[in-house]
């Protein structure tokens, strides 16, 4: 997808945006770059509402998502018995108009042109259902409504979300997605029915629990080794060179909880007439129509691809009485070792279809299955809620056995390091380098949006200067494939580096108004910044008075004061001297020795250069 205009119109706004609050993105004199990957850069000081637009758009899309859930849990919805329910009519971003371009899902439109952009234009208006429209829909096929499946399929494919910091509100609405994702899976065991990995749900939210499934799901389907390899900056600027191994443990004999003919009491879910509990990977063991003949299982492609696996069980609660032996729970673990070489790789290409994103997927839900563990009154009253503080709540993790899966031992190889390293011995940057890189590999041939929140906060500044090119090179499409994607992504960020690496078309400022606490306007500056010095930016952008510290330029102060004092061309000579002893090169001290010379009598002798 390709964002064209947004504009807030629910009363009162929402938190730093006002109401009337809009934003173009894509101008019409720029709307043949849609399919070029341009990336928004939204800056601005702290405070001044860049992330708020992060958190609206994952916000429409997650209440958007929910109206055209095939799969949701019992309790969902809003009905008499559930006041506080999802209702389609009712949304945290109660008024709005968004405006964007994408492609059309080749499965779901197989009858049409899916080379040509459509444009789509989404309107809410408060305690009314989002309305969806498709402008160009005529130079497709004959005006007819949409039904459930295209509306869906017009949504972009997936809604990325990264946060750096302590953004919880931009992660809430992920959070619920995930809550969702994991009944969605409850409902198939229910049925009996087969399922993909895949989520149905669109928002996805990559925090530091994904880091190693990101980073294996590329390694293991690329090779670092090619010349023309999507993992060039892995290896360029990591210095990272291969996998040596890993473990995955799974515990196998979770039991999840089925609920039937749900009832309320006070508007709260009880857990029904009846609970039945089903192996949590029933439905990931494929079965043909008549379910008699199991077909491979997602845990036996893993088998497949191991170079040693082994299953263990284990007895808990066991009570042994002189008259009475009660029977112990038994917990079941399956252990999959990899020693990964050139023929590791090529069975997990083989299994996984050649694409790094299927892998990622399995382990994706068996991370989600952890949610097991939340009772129905407590996912009932998340989803309901919209209190960001849930969010710690919503993170809980099991204790370390009883979780579902769990990636151990993953040792890495380094360039010029002898022996092979732990993963988490890499620094807090080339985490961050590898997760955010990862991410965008993994999802770069989707139509997808990006919402990224500060990225490269742990970046060294050479990371920072290289990292606009990184992501684009992720984005770039083999020289063999012809097809088209159109993918949107939002950058927040404090880095001048980022700026100087984009177009001014792209990049939107943020100004807040002190008194209202409201944004005041959001502009693209009024000059080319993409080459411009990072030095110029900073004073341009973000108000820098200096491009030195502060503590420095209080000692250029205080040489400055000195000079206005000094009767004689001696004795500035000699503070010039000190002056260039004391402080390092930089625009201000320049400026000040520049001040100094052009203060000295005409009659001194071959004043000092600068």
């Amino acid at each position: 997808m390709k964002l064209i205009r947004f504009k807030l119109n629910s009363q009162g706004g929402f938190r730093s945006l006002p109401e009337g609050f809009e934003i173009h993105f894509l101008r019409d004199f720029h709307h043949d770059e849609a399919t070029e990957f341009n990336p928004y850069v939204l800056a601005g000081l702290n405070g001044s509402g860049k992330s708020n637009i992060l958190e609206v758009l994952a916000e429409i899309f997650y209440h958007l998502d929910c109206m055209f859930l095939s799969k949701r849990p019992d309790y969902f919805d809003t009905t008499e018995e559930n006041p506080k329910g999802f209702n389609p009519e009712s949304s945290l971003i109660e008024a709005y108009e968004l405006e964007y371009f994408t492609f059309l899902d080749s499965e779901t439109f197989s009858d049409l042109d899916v080379s040509k952009k459509a444009e789509i234009h989404i309107t809410k208006k408060a305690q009314e259902r989002p309305k969806i429209n498709w402008v160009n829909q005529e130079a497709f096929r004959k005006v007819k409504e949409l039904s459930r499946a295209e509306s869906k399929a017009l949504l972009p494919e997936f809604v990325v979300g990264y946060a750096s910091g302590l953004n919880q509100t931009l992660s809430l609405p992920f959070f619920k997605s995930r809550f969702l994702q994991y009944d969605a899976y409850l409902e198939n065991l229910k049925t009996g029915e087969y399922v993909a990995p895949r989520p149905e749900s669109s928002l996805v939210f990559l925090d530091n629990t994904f880091s190693q499934a990101i980073l294996l799901s590329n390694l293991l389907m690329n090779n670092l080794e090619d010349e023309n390899s999507v993992l060039g900056p892995f290896k360029n600027y990591v210095n990272l060179s291969d996998i040596e191994s890993f473990r995955l443990i799974i515990k196998t004999s979770v039991k999840a909880e089925i609920h039937s003919e749900i009832t309320y009491e006070d508007g709260i879910p009880n857990n029904g007439n009846e609970i039945r509990k089903y192996n949590i990977f029933e439905s990931l063991r494929g079965v043909d129509g008549s379910r008699k003949n199991y077909t491979q299982s997602y845990l036996e492609k893993l088998k497949r691809c191991a170079t040693a696996y082994s299953e263990k069980s284990f007895l808990e609660n066991e009570v042994y009485d002189s008259e009475l032996t009660f029977e112990a729970d038994e917990t079941k673990y399956l252990y999959l070792d990899y020693l990964v070489n050139d023929a590791t790789k090529e069975a997990f290409q083989l299994h996984f279809d050649h694409d790094p994103l299927k892998l990622f997927e399995l382990f994706q839900l068996l991370l989600i299955f952890n949610n097991y563990e939340f009772s129905i009154q407590e996912k009932h009253a998340t989803l309901g809620s919209k209190n960001i503080f849930l969010v710690n709540d919503m993170q809980r993790q099991p204790k370390e056995n009883d979780r579902v899966l769990r990636f151990k031992d993953l040792y890495i190889k380094k360039e010029g390091v002898a022996n092979s390293i732990y993963t988490k011995n890499l620094s807090d940057g080339e985490h961050q380098f590898l997760h955010t890189l990862g991410l965008c590999l993994l999802f770069k041939d989707t139509r997808s949006l990006f919402l990224l929140d500060e990225p490269e906060t742990h970046f060294n500044p050479d990371w920072k200067a290289k990292y606009i090119s990184s992501i684009r090179n992720s984005f770039k499409k083999e020289e063999l494939d012809s097809t088209m994607t159109m993918r949107e992504m939002l950058i927040t960020t404090h880095s001048p580096f980022l700026i100087s690496d984009s177009e001014m078309q792209y990049v939107l400022l943020f100004d807040k108004d002190e008194q209202t606490r409201k944004v005041k306007e959001v502009l693209r500056p009024d000059f080319q910044t993409f080459g411009t010095s990072v030095n110029k930016i900073g004073i341009r952008l973000f108000a820098m008075p200096n491009t030195i510290g502060e503590f420095a330029q209080a000692k250029v102060t205080e040489f400055r004061e000195k000079s206005s004092n000094l009767r004689n061309n001696e004795e500035k000579e000699d503070l010039i001297k000190k002056i260039k002893e004391s402080l390092g090169e930089s625009v201000e001290r320049t400026l000040l020795i520049h001040e100094i010379l052009e203060s000295m009598d005409d009659e001194s002798p071959n004043p000092m250069p600068a």
